[in-house]
């Protein structure tokens, strides 16, 4: 209750930001009939205004205020444990083991190849490398915001990571649904092409849906294949990034090496893989999470000097180019591999 009391208008503010959020989108939905950009990104670009108004309108809260630190990591991790709920591992039985198979590889290919090219070509920060390559391998936002967590990622790098990679995703969603107009691939393989290379789940919707019902519902299914990744994922990197103590064990702490709330996300990942509660509780959980991680991306933006994105701004929107055409590249030899038709 002291905390709330003490850092109210900080929390009423990124909550403002948060619902401001949604109203946006919901005016974006009524006029383009598409979520163009998804609420986490509003709520983040809402955040960084806010925060760099000439007008200095954060002041309304005091230096002390902790709300935007809370939102962006306290906040931030419950969120990624509630997202876990809506991950179901049945969709490997129900995908057939080619299509996990290069799901698994489509990640770990980007992983390792965006993260040499930010980190040792375009010599970005080691932890905006990560985040990039993270977002752009998995699941979009709530990657970047999860593996942010575990690396300790400061604000700005988050949003460096994010923001950028929303715009090259924006671009995915407008271009991609031309392949199928220059080529001859079926709807089945553009729904491949589209689950594995599109930036977040809402654009990988918006940019499937509109070749056909069947490309849609493929490239969500893949995209939720690469979803699932995000447990192991951050738990490797997190392991590989530890400091080696030469008087601990690495298996001595195993709190360590995965965080606690990675452990609660493949508990509640599990309970939903066996349909342990009933599906308008997990779609009402899967709501709180998004509101939640709206949040915590308004947290974020509060605490961002847009100064400091501006030095990364063409390296990382060209790591997330090249993150595309790797992902691309993967689907197009995964096809012809499998022999998906």
């Amino acid at each position: 209750m002291i905390f709330l009391r003490e850092n109210f208008k900080g929390l009423l503010l990124c909550i403002s930001i948060c619902v401001l959020s949604y109203i946006i989108q919901f005016i974006e939905i009524n006029i383009f009939n598409a979520k163009i950009f998804d609420v986490l990104i509003i709520a983040l670009i809402i955040g960084i205004i806010v925060k760099n108004t000439p007008f200095n309108i954060p002041q309304i809260f005091s230096k002390d205020d902790q709300a935007p630190k809370f939102a962006s990591k306290q906040l931030l991790e419950f969120a990624v444990i509630l997202l876990g709920f809506k991950v179901n591992f049945s969709l490997i039985k129900e995908s057939g083991l080619s299509l996990v198979i290069l799901a698994i590889i489509s990640v770990i290919m980007c992983m390792i190849f965006v993260f040499i090219l930010c980190k040792y070509i375009f010599n970005l920060d080691k932890s905006i490398s990560i985040l990039v390559a993270t977002g752009n391998s998995i699941c979009g936002n709530s990657a970047v915001a999860a593996m942010a967590s575990v690396i300790k990622s400061t604000p700005n790098h988050i949003a460096i990571a994010i923001s950028f990679s929303a715009v090259i995703g924006l671009v995915q969603v407008l271009l991609l649904p031309l392949i199928p107009v220059f080529t001859n691939i079926t709807d089945f393989q553009y729904g491949i092409i589209a689950g594995l290379s599109v930036y977040a789940v809402p654009q990988v919707v918006a940019a499937s849906f509109v070749v056909s019902t069947e490309a849609g519902l493929i490239a969500t299914q893949v995209k939720l294949l690469r979803v699932l990744m995000l447990g192991p994922v951050i738990i490797i990197v997190n392991f590989l990034t530890k400091s080696k103590s030469k008087s601990i064990s690495k298996f001595q702490n195993l709190s360590t090496y995965i965080p606690w709330f990675i452990i609660g996300f493949i508990i509640a990942s599990i309970i939903g893989s066996l349909n342990l509660l009933p599906n308008t509780l997990t779609d009402y959980i899967s709501s709180l999470s998004k509101i939640l991680f709206a949040i915590s991306m308004a947290g974020i933006g509060l605490t961002v000097n847009i100064k400091d994105l501006k030095g990364s701004a063409l390296k990382v929107s060209m790591a997330v180019i090249f993150a595309t055409l790797l992902m691309i590249t993967i689907g197009v030899i995964g096809i012809n591999l499998f022999n998906f038709e």
